[in-house]
């Protein structure tokens, strides 16, 4: 019953943001940010015990601004520091992640681009363009 009830507030919650996303459109290319991936092992992944974090500050002792999305906008022109990159939160406020897991996009999907944005609603988005081979 439980895995039913799961299942229908996933595809409703699908569905949902689904029809509300398709609302918002990229505007401004974010300069001097490219597209990083987290891949990282599935157990990694699902450890909502300890998720990869966006920090503060480059430093795993910083304080945790929000737990770190898949696809990141990373800043080109900040070298990494102390094993983290600058990127952002999907409110556009800076923060770091460990480079540890972090890959290009491209390189983790190829045949896909991905480029920073920021969308319609004033927050963090990304534009993905498929290229056939």
């Amino acid at each position: 019953m439980i895995e039913r009830l799961l299942c229908a507030a996933s595809a409703l919650t699908a569905l949902f943001g689904t029809a509300y996303a398709a609302d918002i459109k990229p505007v401004t290319p974010i300069a001097h940010h490219v597209c990083m991936v987290l891949d990282a092992p599935d157990d990694v992944m699902m450890d909502t015990q300890h998720p990869i974090s966006l920090m503060a500050a480059p430093s795993p002792s910083a304080s945790v601004i929000s737990d770190a999305s898949v696809v990141m906008a990373v800043d080109t022109t900040q070298p990494p520091q102390n094993g983290y990159a600058l990127s952002m939160t999907y409110t556009l406020k800076p923060g770091w992640v460990s480079t540890k897991w972090l890959k290009p996009y491209s390189a983790v999907h190829p045949g896909v681009t991905c480029s920073p944005y920021v969308m319609s609603n004033g927050k963090l988005g990304f534009d993905f363009q498929h290229h056939s081979r």
